[in-house]
């Protein structure tokens, strides 16, 4: 974890854009927080657990200099509940969006091609691309 306290200590911008598992949950807590700069930009498009939720909360209000964006939740609600326990809404440290930040032109067209490929390759006898260890994803959440 060295890397990664180096890494926090010195980005303007850190970028997460890495699965959950039971190795990432909860990477990001008070402690990873407080390494980073007053004024950096944490920004998340991954999964919403790679960050524990009332440390950013706590952190964003004591640090009005530290900004955050999300576009990933802690919480998938239905109907018209909030995708956070805390009122993250009401800082100015932070910018919100629903989950959209993979929705580029391009993206849709090699989500398709890579699924295509993979049965292509199945039918072909080889084995798929990108295929994921499910005992890396089954964990409980904190």
């Amino acid at each position: 974890m060295a890397d990664l306290d180096r890494l926090l200590q010195e980005s303007d911008f850190v970028l997460l854009s890495i699965p959950l598992t039971r190795h990432t949950l909860g990477l990001i807590g008070a402690r990873e927080l407080k390494l980073m700069k007053p004024d950096a930009v944490l920004i998340n498009i991954a999964r919403g657990n790679l960050i524990r939720e009332r440390d950013l909360y706590e952190h964003l209000r004591a640090s009005p200099r530290f900004v955050a964006a999300l576009d990933v939740w802690w919480v998938y609600p239905r109907g018209h509940g909030r995708p956070f326990t805390l009122p993250f809404h009401e800082l100015p440290n932070i910018v919100m969006t629903p989950h959209v930040a993979w929705a580029v032109p391009e993206q849709s067209g090699r989500s398709l091609e890579a699924a295509l490929d993979n049965v292509a390759r199945f039918l072909r006898g080889e084995p798929p691309r990108n295929v994921i260890d499910r005992d890396e994803y089954a964990f409980a959440e904190p």
